[in-house]
């Protein structure tokens, strides 16, 4: 009897595998029926589930069929989505042959245009009309007679209240919007009626989060004033200094939804303060002159007003610098900082051993969003040992800056132009007095050479001059040399300038370029080649009857958030024997330019 219960049961699982085999469905194909153009096949496969599971077929044949009946709302709505209105969709699902074929048939029906779009008032006894009524559609992304995407009608309204903003109107608000397709003419009709709100103007400001740091400080940074026309571009200029500060992690700028009965709209400044103080070391590494350990104390908030008091160490082989620095913002007006600046430099080069100590006090002027403008007096003890000229100097000096960058980062450039102008006319105050004016202009160009950037050709101009006293008379450490990782890489360390016996002596003016091709490989890593050439010569005029040297090179990049990790490999091409290796390595942070 036993026997006979174990046949009957293998019998039973034999039959529900054999019913199993029958209903379960291996593998499916998906076909889309009725649809030619190539943007709207590949939206239909893309929002299709059947299309995204087909690596998983369902168990069983009804599975698959309610699979696909389920796409049939979303193939729809994608349909709508490209002005199809009038689109219908069936399904059907085949096992006859060995592979399951699902079968979505569809009618996409004409194309409808948008035929009108009106904006109308929202209150009669408000009528603004006269503020939209002559903007152009193309204003707002349409064009009648074009197919009426749902998404460009949205958009148009994003793009209307953006406008009423602009206009004064922040409260601006679209209270209906009646969307009418008529199947006579297979065109869209659409009528947006508009509540603008009163006319608004910067009203009290109320600052929210604020710690350590004063409301005095942060009001300093408002780029508006109070009574003047609301409008969001000093809002985002506001942002912009505020977050400029590196005071606080997190900064919004909003009005609230109630204006006064003269219009005056109250603003909330909410900010999270972060962390005031910091440290940051860093290296860097040249055959020339060995490893450079970077460190710097820095803190932004010393008295709660934003004042930065900050001490930056630099020691490498070659040079041993620190700087003290202490910067007030706002200075007697927006956008002006004063720098109080206490430097110590030792340099020790082929040409000169130098030592130096000097003060200054620099007023720094942001003049608009590409420019900035520094200028200020600077006193400076030096002692030139090992050159030409051995002396102490006590040197006065009128440094000026103008710095003008329009390029698309800070760390990492790839489309702008730059231009750095640098004069510091300088005197010497004691026996012998003499004066002379140190002059550079740097230009600076990013070029991309394909639509995703991944290719850019960069290049930089110097050009340097000294004016005044002869070069021997002025201070050997003061003259321009080159040989580095910013002027003519591979030549060795500040070499490249009039020589003496194989020993440089520096010149009076400088003429160098470098040429970059940057291709960005990943997201991680690049790779660099490059070109440079030019000289230093022993008049305050570059002779161009005199030698370019030249050099070559390759480099390799890898993005950090802190901007790419540089490492780069120069052969001088030109080489001095008896001055110059066979090449050079840099390793650093940063682009070269």
């Amino acid at each position: 009897m036993i026997a006979s219960f174990s046949k009957i049961l293998c019998l039973i699982m034999f039959i529900a595998i054999l019913n199993l085999s029958l209903y379960a469905v291996e593998a499916y194909q998906v076909i889309f029926q009725g649809v030619s153009h190539p943007e709207t096949l590949s939206l239909l496969q893309t929002i299709s589930k059947t299309v995204e599971l087909q690596s998983s077929p369902p168990s069983t044949n009804r599975g698959l069929k309610r699979r696909a009946e389920a796409d049939l709302p979303l193939l729809i709505k994608a349909l709508h989505s490209q002005a199809y209105y009038q689109a219908k969709v069936n399904v059907e699902v085949n096992f006859n042959n060995q592979t399951a074929q699902v079968v979505f048939k569809i009618n996409t029906g004409p194309v409808y245009p948008l035929a009108s779009f009106e904006i109308l008032p929202s209150d009669l006894k408000n009528d603004l009309t006269s503020l939209y009524t002559n903007w152009n559609k193309e204003e707002l992304g349409l064009t009648l007679g074009r197919p009426a995407f749902p998404k460009s009608i949205l958009d148009a309204e994003e793009l209307l209240i953006l406008k009423l903003e602009r206009e004064g109107y922040p409260l601006a608000k679209i209270v209906d919007r009646e969307v009418i397709a008529d199947q006579s003419t297979h065109s869209i009709y659409v009528v947006l009626r508009v509540n603008t709100g009163p006319k608004c103007y910067f009203g009290e400001v109320k600052f929210l989060g604020l710690q350590r740091v004063s409301s005095e400080f942060v009001s300093k940074k408002i780029a508006w004033h109070l009574g003047d026309i609301y409008h969001p571009t000093p809002i985002e200029r506001t942002h912009g200094a505020l977050e400029a500060t590196g005071l606080f992690s997190s900064i919004s700028i909003t009005h609230l939804d109630n204006a006064s009965q003269e219009g005056l709209l109250p603003i909330e400044i909410e900010v999270l303060e972060g962390k005031h103080r910091s440290i940051a070391a860093g290296i860097g590494y040249s055959t020339d002159d060995g490893l450079g350990i970077l460190g710097e104390w820095e803190h932004r908030n010393i008295r709660g007003r934003g004042e930065k008091l900050s001490f930056k160490a630099l020691m490498a082989q070659r040079l041993q610098e620190g700087t003290l620095a202490y910067v007030i913002p706002d200075f007697q007006r927006s956008n002006q900082d004063l720098i109080w600046l206490a430097e110590f430099q030792r340099q020790t080069t082929k040409g000169f051993h130098a030592s130096s100590f000097s003060v200054s006090g620099i007023l720094e002027r942001q003049l608009n969003d590409y420019t900035r403008l520094s200028y200020g007096g600077m006193f400076k003890r030096l002692r030139d040992t090992h050159s030409d000229n051995n002396g102490n100097f006590n040197l006065f000096k009128i440094p000026f800056q103008l710095r003008w960058k329009k390029t698309n980062n800070i760390l990492d450039p790839t489309q702008g132009l730059a231009l750095h102008v640098k004069i510091i006319p300088s005197l010497q105050i004691l026996h012998p007095k003499f004066a002379y004016c140190i002059n550079t202009f740097t230009g600076f160009i990013y070029l991309p050479l394909t639509s995703d950037k991944r290719f850019v050709f960069a290049a930089k101009g110097t050009f340097g001059s000294i004016f005044g006293k002869k070069r021997h008379t002025i201070p050997p450490s003061e003259r321009f040399y080159a040989g580095n990782e910013n002027l003519l890489r591979g030549y060795h360390f500040m070499t490249v300038s009039p020589l003496h016996d194989n020993e440089p002596i520096g010149g009076r003016s400088m003429m160098i370029y470098s040429l970059e091709g940057r291709w960005r490989a990943t997201e991680t890593w690049g790779g660099v080649i490059f070109y440079d050439f030019g000289n230093v010569f022993k008049n305050y005029l570059p002779q161009f009857n005199k030698q370019i040297l030249q050099s070559a090179g390759i480099g390799l990049r890898y993005n950090t958030p802190v901007g790419p990790l540089r490492i780069d490999l120069a052969i001088p091409l030109h080489r001095r024997y008896h001055i110059d290796e066979k090449f050079q390595v840099y390793l650093s942070i940063g682009q070269a330019f």
